[in-house]
């Protein structure tokens, strides 16, 4: 009971160093992170799971008669094998206490890791929203309901791999085929590390397969949207549009045909998105992190099912949404968003 009570405020005090840390030096999606509702969820749970094993301990030491003077009185009124039961009894309760902060503090970590993946997220469309794709070109973007948007793939994956290292292992990629350049990323990574050529997986160290399977995960269960831009967001993009035109109306006047504004991205046969030069681009990410923690992961998760495993599974569902401005304008701070 006291090794268990001793690590687990070991855990405390770690996790309250790394909120004191993040209250003004680190950047800003760090101090979003470390006091965000689910941060501030794993805390409390950790903090309750240290007490509560205090408490067991303090109840166990108190109830213990103190031994009477004497050898033969301290052989009549031994407790030790009351003590023994009692133990019995409160070290399951105690054990399950112990890994369910145990899992809190996993999740914290793995909450620190995905706000920074939603940063990065940001960050890539900073990068990706001013390219030009194909028929995506400078400030555009097909949002989901428009056509499939390359640009949103590039900043997806972006967090993705930037959430390799907090996932869980799948053997098969989503779908069954790994989108472009999912794979072939870990490759030229690994291969930049090791200057590998074209090689077998089977000749591949062993941690390369194992990031590979992250990958695989990684991809499968994290989603990410944009928010679309402020001008789409009231239905009418004509009047604010930053780069509308104008059309002729019906309605004659003494200077001719009267105009009206005219958004020509709205107004085309597929539309799509236009974001203004210094627009703010709010990015949500949403991730399954697996708790894998036994017996605790189902206390604060919800069951999922992963294709290759076999028996119930866990996941805490984190949503962070993050803002920057549009080519490269100055940082706004990550925040937690609930739609």
């Amino acid at each position: 009971m006291p090794v268990l009570a001793a690590a687990s405020a070991l855990s405390t005090v770690g996790v309250a160093w790394l909120v004191w840390k993040a209250s003004d030096r680190l950047p800003g999606w760090v101090a979003a992170a470390a006091g965000s509702p689910m941060a501030v969820r794993c805390i409390g749970v950790i903090a309750g799971g240290v007490a509560v094993l205090g408490l067991l301990g303090a109840v166990l030491v108190r109830t213990r008669p103190p031994a009477p003077a004497g050898s033969a009185r301290r052989l009549h009124a031994d407790q030790g094998g009351t003590a023994a039961i009692e133990m019995a009894f409160v070290f399951p309760l105690a054990l399950m206490i112990f890994l369910i902060i145990t899992q809190a503090a996993l999740l914290f970590n793995a909450n620190m890791v995905v706000h920074y993946a939603a940063f990065t997220a940001a960050r890539m469309a900073t990068v990706v929203v001013p390219m030009d794709i194909n028929d995506e070109t400078r400030n555009l973007v097909y949002g989901p309901d428009q056509g499939v948007s390359e640009k949103l793939e590039m900043i997806r994956r972006g967090a993705v791999l930037a959430l390799v290292p907090i996932s869980a292992k799948l053997d098969t990629p989503r779908g069954g085929d790994i989108l472009p350049g999912g794979e072939e990323s870990v490759h030229r990574a690994a291969q930049g590390a090791l200057q590998y050529g074209e090689v077998a997986e089977a000749d591949m160290p062993w941690w390369i397969r194992r990031v590979k399977k992250q990958y695989n995960y990684a991809n499968a269960y994290t989603e990410i949207e944009i928010l679309a831009p402020d001008h789409w967001q009231d239905g009418d993009p004509d009047p604010d549009c930053p780069y509308r035109s104008y059309r002729e109306t019906n309605e004659w006047t003494m200077w001719g045909w009267a105009l009206e504004p005219w958004c020509s991205c709205y107004h085309r046969d597929l539309p799509i998105w236009d974001y203004w030069y210094w627009e703010d681009l709010d990015v949500t990410l949403s991730y399954q992190f697996l708790l894998e923690v036994p017996y605790a992961s189902r206390f604060l998760g919800k069951k999922i099912s992963v294709p290759g495993r076999e028996g119930a599974d866990f996941a805490a569902e984190i949503e962070v949404r993050a803002t920057l401005s549009n080519e490269g304008g100055p940082e706004t701070r990550a925040r937690d968003w609930t739609p």
